[in-house]
């Protein structure tokens, strides 16, 4: 159980925390922290000039035990309460058998108790991946011979938990340095096994081009030992890449080192100087890319940032797209957020944002009961129907909406229904528009459109494609695909007065052709068609969002009793006059009631989804992990989550997973919105 982090923010996998050490004694030990991601500058961590101390190993020389037990004691005797301690460690070598190994973990988890640190004090523990992983031998393996990479090891689960450390030091990351596939399979070995609330310090590795990396990832602390060594190597970082001094002929930098020397100046300085010069350099463009990195999280943009980053490095590319490909990167990815998502590398379309968003619509959407598709092409601005083009597609079929189902297909997001444009991220993306997509995109976008088709076959009897171009050569090798016949619409470009024309007639040509002929003039024949109108379509908007945020289990809301009050984007769901949602335009999310609480508890289809259990108490303020018996493990940050206790009930949004709730000690989980004592008579 860590006590002195905790996580502030968070950005998807990165975060920002706070770890309470201070160099000076303190009235107030919490009240000293520093912010991570943190970089700490090896060179001040060897002199003592930081408050962390390395107890060094039980291995130590050729001391007895007592011995160095009692010399660790004296060390720890002559450090501040609120220094870091990172506690000493057995030395094994990367074959070490496992069994053995175990037992020298518990050994030393058991000489370090006697040291009263445990919960007590900042504390720091190494731990490394042990045990070979299956994962990593393979044939297809494409990073080079496999025997220069450093063994992996199966990490002892109860240490880990015994230890309880706040910090945790991954070993031997540095031998990881060019290789994504086995750094990726070594980090996520140990940062599924600690705790969610520890920190993660990345020893010997960072750069300026990797940190952003490493930290998007999750990595909390790291150090300047490699960028220091770089300079006595005659090298020098910039987090567009490293450079031998002697093949700059500029000084891409303006630090204290850089600002008013050529490179020329630079080379020609002595070298035992220029080492340590280049040394300082290289510290403070980390330092740099730090602060950068720190900002961008703050401002829910360190995605986009490393999107580009990870073009510096190959490896840095493939990191990239192993953790897009694994369920760590959905479980940390936030449901709702008003940020901007920017799309402009192939990387983008596998967000677990955007593939999440495709994943729900082809499983929880369910669209309206009409009997008419139309699509559409996207816009570039947000929501769609604001935007000038849509307000001219939609004025053309008006006179006929209520029996059209509208469909947006856009690159890298696939197919939006109209109903949840609003929803994150529909309405908060914008990507590059060069009129072309590479085969990647179209594959994508196509298999949504045909899984949205096959889903809907029995609905829609026709469909109108107004859209050209690379749309409608998906739309062809659909239907061809499928078997199913469009009618396209536009000629010249979708919003040209011709292709309007085209779709009004369209439109009007199908429903003329359902709609009976009169038996009198006084006679109005209805055509032979599905409809929604009105409030019904206030309420197809409502539903689809509803299940898009909770899958099948939102049916409990809509009853015969259910209405919608208000306009879009800002209205609210009622139960007669109970209200039960009320719709968040930021995010285009509807934020539940109580009592929408308890109609969706009652309801058979109710297994604990969204459901975050406390012992009996009432939630005052934010809701801490401590206080949480367990949450669904299908909470993602950002949800809209029911708080239930044995005689409590209310409603909040998520700040973080529901993984990491139920492997949290600390932090804000969830913030309520509304919370009561279910036997509470209601005024």
């Amino acid at each position: 159980m860590t006590k002195f982090f905790e996580v502030d923010d968070r950005d998807g996998p990165a975060r920002i925390g706070k770890l309470y050490i201070s160099k000076k004694p303190a009235e107030k030990p919490a009240a000293s922290f520093i912010q991570t991601p943190f970089l700490i500058n090896s060179s001040s961590l060897a002199a003592g000039d930081l408050p962390i101390k390395n107890l060094g190993t039980f291995w130590a020389g050729n001391a007895d035990e007592d011995e160095k037990i009692s010399k660790i004691a004296d060390e720890i005797s002559k450090t501040e309460e609120s220094e870091l301690l990172i506690l000493p460690r057995n030395q094994f070598t990367l074959t070490y058998p496992e069994e053995d190994y175990e037992k020298r973990w518990q050994k030393t988890y058991d000489k370090m108790s006697g040291f009263e640190i445990i919960g007590k004090r900042p504390a720091a523990a190494v731990i490394r991946p042990i045990k070979y992983s299956k994962a990593i031998e393979s044939d297809d393996c494409i990073c080079g011979d496999e025997s220069n990479r450093a063994e992996i090891v199966e990490t002892e689960k109860n240490a880990v938990e015994k230890i309880g450390a706040d910090v945790y030091i991954m070993e031997s990351a540095g031998s990881f340095d060019g290789d994504s596939i086995g750094f990726f399979e070594a980090f996520m070995n140990v940062k599924e096994r600690l705790p969610a609330d520890t920190a993660l310090w990345l020893s010997n590795l960072a750069t300026p081009e990797n940190a952003a990396m490493l930290i998007y990832l999750g990595a909390d602390i790291l150090d300047t030992t490699r960028a220091e060594v770089a300079g006595y190597s005659n090298k020098y970082m910039t987090s567009a890449g490293t450079f031998f001094l002697e093949d700059l002929t500029e000084l891409p930098c303006r630090c204290g080192v850089c600002a008013g020397k050529t490179a020329k100046e630079l080379r020609e300085i002595p070298a035992a100087d220029r080492y340590a010069m280049l040394s300082e350099h290289n510290v403070n463009a980390l330092e740099a890319e730090m602060s950068l990195v720190r900002e961008k999280i703050k401002r829910g943009a360190i995605r986009e940032y490393v999107e580009g980053q990870c073009r510096v490095k190959t490896w840095l590319t493939g990191l990239l797209r192993l953790f897009d490909s694994s369920p760590f990167a959905e479980i940390a990815a936030p449901t709702f957020r008003r940020d901007e998502l920017i799309a402009t590398t192939a990387e983008s379309q596998n967000r677990a944002e955007i593939r999440r968003f495709a994943k729900r619509i082809i499983e929880n959407y369910e669209a309206p009961r009409k009997e008419i598709l139309v699509i559409f092409p996207c816009s570039s601005k947000k929501p769609y129907s604001i935007s000038a083009s849509h307000q001219r597609f939609i004025q053309s079929i008006e006179r006929n909406r209520k029996y059209v189902n509208e469909l947006v297909i856009t690159s890298p997001m696939g197919i939006i229904p109209r109903e949840l444009e609003l929803t994150y991220p529909a309405a908060h993306y914008d990507t590059t528009v060069t009129g072309h997509w590479d085969l990647e995109e179209r594959a994508f976008v196509g298999g949504l459109l045909e899984n949205y088709l096959i889903k809907n076959k029995d609905l829609y009897k026709h469909i109108v494609a107004h859209v050209d171009g690379p749309y409608r050569e998906i739309c062809e090798a659909v239907s061809a695909k499928l078997g199913i016949s469009m009618i396209y619409t536009v000629e010249k470009s979708p919003a040209s007065q011709i292709s309007l024309k085209n779709l009004r007639t369209a439109i009007d040509k199908i429903v003329e052709e359902a709609t009976p002929e009169k038996e009198s003039e006084t006679h109005r024949p209805r055509p032979n068609l599905l409809k929604r109108g009105g409030t019904e379509e206030k309420l197809d908007q409502a539903k689809a969002i509803a299940r898009y945020q909770l899958g099948p289990l939102a049916d409990a809301l809509f009853t015969e009793e259910t209405m919608i009050k208000g306009n879009f984007p800002k209205f609210m769901l009622l139960d007669g006059k109970t209200q039960l949602a009320v719709l968040v335009p930021q995010f285009g999310q509807l934020a539940f009631s109580i009592e929408a609480a308890e109609k969706l508890i009652r309801s058979e289809k109710y297994a604990g989804q969204y459901t975050v259990k406390i012992d009996n108490f009432l939630p005052k303020g934010s809701l801490l992990a401590p206080g949480i018996i367990e949450a669904d493990s299908a909470i993602r940050p950002g949800d809209d989550v029911i708080i239930l206790g044995e005689n409590v009930i209310g409603v909040g949004k998520a700040k973080m997973s529901g993984v990491e709730m139920n492997r949290s000690t600390k932090g804000v989980a969830v913030l309520p919105r509304h919370t009561r004592y279910i036997d509470e008579k209601k005024n």
